[in-house]
């Protein structure tokens, strides 16, 4: 029974650091930015900041239909692709002189690349995203939107 507690206390060592290890998430959003938009009440448009980094050593596939925007409520939104390569102008005015704020491309990112862009999202009037989420084939990464500064 000696022999036995090293090897245990090793396992239960090897095991809480395989836990504790937490790669850092490749997304970062911040906004939402409301804008005037064509957007037929009671819906308005609202533009979220992103960022993402590969990481790892597989490519990374970015479509703007992997995107949603969820509420406080947990309610979520769908991108909107067509407003997110139309609005570039409303969104540039709304967010002020940044280089990210491009539309996110539909695109393939290479190990280490990173990639910025926005996403355009119809919400109901009033209604502000606090988290955006990136639905991907094995898990979602999200993200918690921080006040853009």
């Amino acid at each position: 029974m000696p022999r036995i507690a090293p090897v245990l206390l090793l396992l239960v060592g090897l095991a809480s650091m395989a836990c504790s290890t937490n790669k850092p998430s490749p997304l970062a959003a911040a906004g939402p930015f409301v804008y005037p938009s064509p957007a037929t009440p009671p819906l308005e448009r609202v533009a979220i900041l992103v960022t993402i980094t590969n990481q790892g050593t597989d490519d990374m596939q970015i479509n703007l239909a992997d995107f949603i925007a969820r509420d406080a409520d947990h309610r979520i939104y769908p991108a909107d692709s067509a407003a997110t390569t139309a609005d570039g102008n409303s969104v540039r005015l709304a967010t002020g002189p940044r280089l990210e704020v491009l539309p996110l491309p539909t695109v393939t990112l290479r190990q280490a690349d990173v990639l910025s862009g926005f996403v355009v999202f119809d919400v109901p009037q009033g209604v502000r995203p606090v988290e955006l989420v990136w639905r991907q084939s094995d898990t979602d990464q999200i993200a918690h939107l921080q006040p853009a500064q």
